[in-house]
Formats: C-alpha cells, sequence, structure tokens
C-alpha cells in the first residue's frame, strides 16, 4: 500500500467563465430554451412519467453542456 500523505495532488484554482464563455452561451442558451419547451410538450403529450427538470434548468445545463465543449477545443 502506498503513502498518499506525502504525495497529494496539486488543487486546481477554479477560473470564472469569460466573455468568451459568455458569448457563446447566450446564443445557445436562447436556442435551448425553446427546444426544451419542446421536449417538455412532447413529454405530457407522451404521458412520460419521468422526473424531468424544469424548463429552464434544462435549457440552461444543455446550453452549458455544449459552451464547455465549444469552449474546450
Amino acid at each position: 500500500m502506498s503513502d498518499m500523505t506525502s504525495n497529494t495532488p496539486i488543487a486546481r484554482s477554479r477560473k470564472e467563465p469569460g466573455l468568451e464563455y459568455w458569448a457563446y452561451f447566450v446564443p445557445i442558451f436562447a436556442v435551448s430554451v425553446p427546444l426544451a419547451v419542446l421536449r417538455a410538450g412532447m413529454a405530457v403529450v407522451q404521458s412520460d412519467a419521468a422526473h424531468r427538470p424544469g424548463i429552464i434548468a434544462d435549457a440552461w445545463s444543455r446550453a452549458s453542456d455544449v459552451t464547455t465543449t465549444i469552449c474546450s477545443v
């Protein structure tokens, strides 16, 4: 068994999103909101009883995922 106390990983600082991130996030979020409304509407029509996040939470998380992917390249 190795001694992990002597070689602890370096803690990385978390940087706040910059202007470029928000420049991508805002239009992607604007497109994600109507799509989230459609997904919620389809779930109601199909009588899907599964737990779903709210419309804004769904759009926010999807826009965040897409924007993070774009900015990580």
